[in-house]
């Protein structure tokens, strides 16, 4: 239990250490807060000196000092007030930038990790470390900064200040305090782990909530509601329990910091008026003694309550580091021209396996010319999609090698090679903003005639023009608001206006029903007509004029022809096609 105990200060301490580095951008803001903190104590020092020569004035009933020493005092007051607003507004300064830099790095870091990775892990968890971990080192920053920088300046002061009138008076007062802190530190060493895991449920929490709001339609269409309610409740119930731990350990310090405030300044009085009346020193010494001695009782009555919301902070530091420390997706290599007489896309031998057991391609060798159209077709799970995650990088191959325009893949910076794909998918995502921000994702500054251009070649401005608020109505929690063929043209227009060299159609139609897919049908002609195109299908239809098409089965190439070829080879291909017709899920041109 030691050997923990001990690891677990260490890392607790690696974890401040890190975040002081992190904040040393800002350093000049804190350098000049801990300056005017010792501004303030100054002033705070004259403050009590002066109260007591104007109690011993008024005692004495010397009526010239008295004045004398309240102009004084009032310089003091004033010179005081001064330092703490200029304080509050650097330590704020810094408070603000530092805040901002953690969740900037946060959020980029996240936004920068890869698909496997958020492939593998629960949104949700992630979304629960940039808001309610970030949110307690917010409140920590904004709530107890000054306990750490300026109260222990002013403990220092009334310390010393303390001392010059009655050291016997102050080891008094401060060894009561000193037995009453060591008790609750032991108390409130649980308050972290109990933190740690709180935040841990919370984010399952989120989790599950995420995915119910998400999965909304799922929910009700199988009335699944109780199992998750269920599913819901059990976590937040978990985190109940946590919090109540938490707030048993505070609900036990409490009344302690409630003893430590009030029974010092009690024995000082007694003592103190004590040693005033055998003439130790004055009346004035002992108002400026209990004075001071606020400085000196309060940090240290503050004390648990400032361990408890620093155990908090660096638990949830500590996952926000967490996250900091996951792998990045990769981000080194360089910028090739393209090529017009290489193939755009050759697999050599890719293999590729999700769990690193089962491959989904095994040995995968093609190439694709510029200008191609190139479907792939094939029974669900034969690693169709997973042809066009290898090919934006999103996924890297177990063996063999991709080539880009006659490049390495691993060569390339992958913001590179995406900047040449625009990507048609299935699960149409459109952000919560209007038609017309939506669309102009596509391409960095684009022009209001570039993106209604987009939509016209989309077919969906003349839709755009019935509307009441036109291009700028919103479109809602990933396009709600739009019906499927709508979604799917706005997502048409987003690629047509990136204007990139290679398409990927990620099964673009297979939502659709009969009618809407012969429109976007035509959109997909308008967006393919001088483009290398790679087709995912699910409806044969979609790909009967393409110029290759690949049967995939079993990760492995079956069939490779013309739509006509296929057919009369009555293979795989021909067995799919049939089974379409005979379902009605083929829709003529």
């Amino acid at each position: 239990m030691k050997f923990k105990a001990d690891k677990d200060r260490n890392s607790s301490w690696q974890v401040t250490m890190r975040l002081l580095l992190f904040f040393k951008p800002y350093y000049p803001y804190l350098f000049f807060t801990i300056i005017l903190s010792i501004g303030i104590a100054i002033t705070t020092f004259f403050n009590a000196t002066l109260l007591k020569e104007i109690a011993d004035s008024a005692i004495n009933k010397d009526m010239s000092m008295l004045m004398r020493y309240f102009r004084m005092i009032l310089l003091v007051c004033i010179a005081e007030s001064i330092l703490i607003i200029f304080r509050t507004y650097i330590k704020g300064k810094f408070v603000e930038y530092s805040l901002f830099s953690i969740k900037e790095k946060t959020a980029s870091h996240i936004s920068r990790l890869s698909i496997s990775y958020l492939d593998n892990h629960p949104s949700g968890d992630l979304i629960s470390r940039l808001t309610n971990d970030i949110g307690i080192v917010q409140n920590f920053l904004q709530n107890n900064l000054d306990d750490i920088l300026l109260s222990p300046i002013l403990f220092l002061t009334a310390f010393i200040y303390l001392c010059t009138i009655s050291w016997k008076l102050t080891l008094f007062a401060i060894i009561i305090n000193l037995l009453l802190m060591y008790l609750v530190m032991k108390l409130s060493k649980p308050i972290e782990r109990h933190t740690k895991e709180q935040q841990e449920v919370l984010a399952e929490v989120n989790s599950i909530a995420q995915d119910s709001i998400s999965g909304l339609t799922v929910v009700k269409s199988f009335t699944l509601e109780n199992i998750m309610d269920e599913k819901f409740s059990k976590k937040v119930n978990e985190s109940v329990l946590k919090g109540l731990k938490i707030a048993i350990v505070q609900a036990i310090l409490n009344p302690l910091g409630t003893i430590m405030g009030i029974s010092p300044f009690i024995l000082t009085f007694l003592y103190g008026g004590y040693l005033v009346i055998n003439g130790y020193f004055t009346f004035g010494g002992l108002l400026s003694f209990i004075q001071m001695l606020n400085h000196v009782v309060n940090p240290i009555t503050a004390l648990p309550k400032v361990i408890g919301a620093f155990r908090s902070t660096v638990s949830a530091i500590s996952r926000i580091f967490e996250v900091w420390d996951l792998p990045l997706e990769r981000e080194t290599g360089k910028s090739y021209p393209i090529r017009r007489d290489i193939p755009v896309i050759s697999f050599r031998n890719v293999s590729f396996s999700y769990n690193g057991n089962s491959e989904v391609i095994s040995d995968l060798s093609f190439d694709i010319k510029e200008g191609e159209t190139i479907a792939f077709v094939g029974p669900s799970g034969c690693g169709k999609s997973t042809i066009l995650k290898l090919i934006t990088g999103f996924y890297q191959p177990k063996r063999g090698e991709l080539y880009i325009y006659g490049v390495d893949i691993n060569e390339w910076r992958l913001d590179e090679v995406r900047r040449f794909i625009s990507v048609v998918s299935q699960d149409t995502y459109l952000f919560p903003e209007s038609i017309y921000i939506n669309i102009s994702y596509g391409k960095e500054g684009p022009t209001r005639e570039d993106v209604i251009n987009a939509a016209k070649l989309a077919g969906i401005h003349n839709f755009i023009q019935t509307l009441p608020d036109g291009y700028d109505t919103l479109v809602g929690e990933r396009g709600v608001k739009l019906s499927g063929g709508q979604k799917q043209k706005v997502s048409i227009a987003r690629a047509i206006l990136k204007d990139a060299p290679i398409l990927l159609l990620d099964e673009p139609t297979a939502s659709l029903d009969s009618e809407s897919e012969k429109q976007i049908q035509e959109s997909l002609e308008r967006l393919i007509e001088g483009r290398t195109t790679i087709i995912v299908a699910h409806r044969l239809s979609t790909i009967k004029n393409a110029d290759k098409i690949l049967v995939i089965n079993e990760g492995k190439i079956a069939e490779i022809g013309r739509h006509e070829e296929l057919i009369k080879n009555n293979g795989l291909y021909r067995q799919l096609y049939m089974n379409q017709i005979e379902s009605k899920d083929i829709v003529e041109a």
